[in-house]
């Protein structure tokens, strides 16, 4: 589900090619099961990218989702299992991207959003950023209303969630060997012919009830080659924490 959607055509002409965000194979699945942190980003009133929820006013996505892109254009829509439903909506008053992100690596892909007023309501909860330690082998799980096919530019209108499992960082960089290089901000996950796609990008990989992840980047979408690539919330915090501050 995750990956890019066709309006990010920044990452479309950079050096990762067919690289885009997403989520592919997984269940469909409704708010109140996954968390009511799930929230999406509208750019212009269209849906494009996920994000979490983790204070009233503050939302963790990708700053790819936010590159390039105008704070007053942006609304974040919560409480809502299918993006046609009307649920919440909130105006962003700003967002911040680090200094270090880069369009080309996707290092440091993580942005926070200062939402103009509360995002309350039925459903809608909060989430923790990650304290817990993981590793390969153990399973996080990433929702969201990206594309379900590698190629298909509309997203699921229905709430998606599919489970991934962790792998090592070297079993990812050799996958990835003379097309990318994994920076130290990222970790790696797959899980047979499923994986996050177009328009999951800037969504919350969750493990243990905290935000331990942010999906960022891949190629194709539940290609077997090709594990997921995302933003570790362990190696981001403090950047989130001192966003929230500002």
């Amino acid at each position: 589900m995750w990956r890019l959607l066709l309006l990010f055509q920044l990452l479309l002409g950079s050096a990762h090619g067919q690289i885009q965000p997403r989520i592919v194979g997984g269940t469909t699945t409704t708010l109140s099961a996954v968390g009511g942190f799930v929230v999406n980003l509208r750019y212009d009133g269209s849906f494009y990218c996920g994000g979490s929820l983790v204070s009233s006013k503050h939302v963790v996505t990708a700053a790819h989702c936010l590159k390039d892109k105008k704070a007053g254009r942006i609304t974040v829509q919560g409480g809502v299992s299918k993006l046609s439903q009307t649920g919440v909506v909130r105006r962003v008053s700003k967002f911040f991207i680090p200094n270090s992100f880069s369009s080309s690596s996707l290092n440091w892909d993580v942005g926070v959003i200062r939402l103009q007023s509360s995002l309350t309501g039925s459903g809608i909860t909060t989430i923790p950023l990650c304290q817990v330690q993981w590793k390969a082998g153990d399973y996080m799980r990433v929702s969201g209303w990206g594309t379900t096919r590698y190629g298909n530019s509309n997203p699921s209108n229905q709430l998606r969630t599919v489970r991934i499992e962790l792998i090592r960082k070297k079993t990812c960089q050799k996958a990835y060997q003379n097309r990318d290089t994994l920076t130290a901000s990222t970790f790696c996950a797959r899980s047979n012919g499923k994986d996050s796609c177009s328009g999951d990008s800037g969504g919350g990989a969750i493990f243990n009830n905290q935000l331990c992840g942010i999906v960022s980047w891949g190629l194709g979408c539940a290609n077997a080659k090709y594990p997921g690539v995302y933003t570790s919330v362990h190696r981001v915090r403090s950047f989130i924490v001192s966003s929230m501050k500002k």
